[in-house]
């Protein structure tokens, strides 16, 4: 949205926007309430919600947050709650390019630093998965996009 704004005061410096130029506005306003209830129901469950991905990220293999000597649990929480934070706020404000510029191009360096790109994309499955029960239909529509995004941002192979 906020992406769109700024193009847009740009593109139409010193005259009317047309209304093809104004369509991402009608679009925008024709979900916001999708959006504000799928952002208030992630905010509101994101405990249980990282609870369940958890489980089932252990469920599949014990030892997934063991990388040597090392339990990556702590910081994949704090990783994982920092993408799903940031994903809520592009779904509220219907921006991907924020996602994408704030987090997701800087974080996937790291992660590729890291070699934990394999946990990275069960996360982001098992986070569609579990997000899909709490969110109607139509907010799914919106919000698994974003997860997509994640999911192809930061499980990138770099050479």
């Amino acid at each position: 949205m906020f992406t769109n704004l700024e193009r847009l005061s740009v593109e139409v410096d010193g005259r009317y926007a047309t209304p093809e130029e104004l369509d991402f506005l009608k679009s925008y306003f024709q979900t916001f309430k999708y959006r504000i209830s799928a952002y208030q129901k992630i905010q509101k469950n994101e405990s249980v919600i990282m609870n369940q991905i958890q489980k089932k990220l252990e469920k599949m293999n014990p030892d997934i947050f063991i990388q040597g000597s090392v339990n990556l649990k702590s910081k994949w929480r704090l990783d994982t709650i920092r993408v799903l934070r940031y994903s809520a706020m592009a779904l509220l404000i219907d921006d991907p390019e924020y996602l994408r510029q704030r987090l997701l191009i800087w974080f996937s360096t790291i992660l590729q630093a890291f070699q934990v790109q394999d946990l990275t994309q069960l996360t982001c499955q098992t986070m569609s998965d579990v997000i899909k029960n709490y969110l109607t239909p139509e907010e799914n529509n919106i919000f698994l996009p974003l997860i997509e995004l994640n999911s192809n941002t930061l499980c990138k192979k770099r050479t």
